[in-house]
């Protein structure tokens, strides 16, 4: 039991120890099969080189299967303490005792019934997946037709879109309790947003995590034929979604500050009426009165009604070319490789 504790406090950790596991497992099966000669045949004409068919193709789809299964069970950790860590740190936003704050925290859980329908979806879409990427074989379910890398992610592709679903909930789920949370904000301070930016935190987070899923999952579509179509719908799908998901967590405080914002701007407007009223009367009044008014109203106009700085959104576009940068350097390593070779 308290292994486990130690492996879930760690995302990362339990990421790379899943990950590391199921490729040790597929590695040994393939020398205990003897797939090696095979493999290095295949591998003639360049060890990532694209092609339609043949084990060398399996192989690498199996290995990135290994990769993401280890890879959507940390985000998903990741996105449930991430929650828990943005709880805490607006414990001085939400005026609640440590105590309070904690158990607040611990709140953010799931329901048992919205995940058993996100993992059967995702049951659902691992089982029909493959038929999108040609070639299909004609008995594509039938374990009599597959060989040993076949096998391997044929396994790990369901488990792999049950977890993707079960990592989309999450992301959907916490957010939205990070928005609702805006309501038991004690107060908004137009010109100072900094006790806010752990829902700006969360987004990014979010989108990260979503960012990481394309990067990896990218390299089939890199490597093998077959895989255009549904890595690009997948993908863009998760580029979309990747905008909702840093979007969501600050729906919340978003509502707060144009509130905030539109009492403000009452308050202002009501006061540039009353020095008005003065300036027509002839009454006295001080001077710098109206200009100072006016200052104002332009002040608050300018405070963004969404509590993310110039800062946040480059991050944010840092995160989109991730997979980019992931695939740039997948080829350079391919190039590397036949050099060598």
């Amino acid at each position: 039991m308290k292994r486990l504790r130690w492996f879930l406090a760690s995302p990362l950790r339990l990421g790379l120890t899943i990950s590391g596991i199921l490729l040790l497992g597929f590695l040994v099966s393939e020398t205990l099969l003897d797939r090696w000669p095979a493999l290095a045949v295949a591998s003639r004409d360049g060890a990532l080189a694209r092609q339609d068919t043949g084990v060398l193709r399996d192989f690498r789809i199996a290995v990135v299967h290994c990769l993401l299964v280890g890879y959507v069970l940390a985000a998903f950790l990741t996105v449930v303490q991430g929650g828990r860590k943005t709880v805490r740190a607006l414990q001085a936003a939400l005026d609640c005792t440590p105590e309070e704050c904690e158990a607040l925290a611990d709140s953010i859980r799931f329901s048992r019934g919205g995940l058993t329908v996100a993992v059967l979806i995702g049951l659902a879409v691992g089982v029909g997946t493959p038929y999108l990427a040609p070639p299909v074989p004609q008995d594509l379910w039938n374990p009599a037709t597959w060989n040993a890398e076949v096998a391997w992610h044929r396994t790990l592709g369901p488990l792999l879109a049950m977890g993707s679903a079960a990592l989309a909930y999450g992301i959907v789920s916490v957010s939205r309790r990070m928005s609702r949370l805006a309501a038991d904000l004690k107060s908004i301070d137009l010109f100072d947003l900094d006790p806010l930016h752990p829902f700006t935190r969360q987004g990014l987070q979010n989108a990260l995590l979503l960012m990481g899923f394309v990067a990896i999952g990218g390299l089939m579509v890199l490597t093998e034929t077959g895989f255009g179509l549904l890595g690009l719908s997948i993908g863009t799908v998760i580029f979309f979604g990747a905008g909702l998901a840093l979007a969501l967590p600050m729906r919340g405080v978003h509502r707060r500050i144009t509130q905030a914002k539109a009492a403000e701007l009452d308050w202002v407007e009501g006061r540039i009426r009353e020095q008005r009223s003065v300036l027509k009367s002839g009454q006295d009044r001080t001077s710098g009165d109206l200009s100072d008014l006016a200052s104002y109203r332009e002040l608050v106009r300018a405070v963004p009604d969404w509590p993310i700085g110039a800062s946040g959104y480059v991050r944010f576009a840092l995160y989109l070319l991730i997979p980019v940068i992931s695939w740039a350097a997948a080829a350079l390593v391919e190039r590397f490789i036949d050099a060598l070779l």
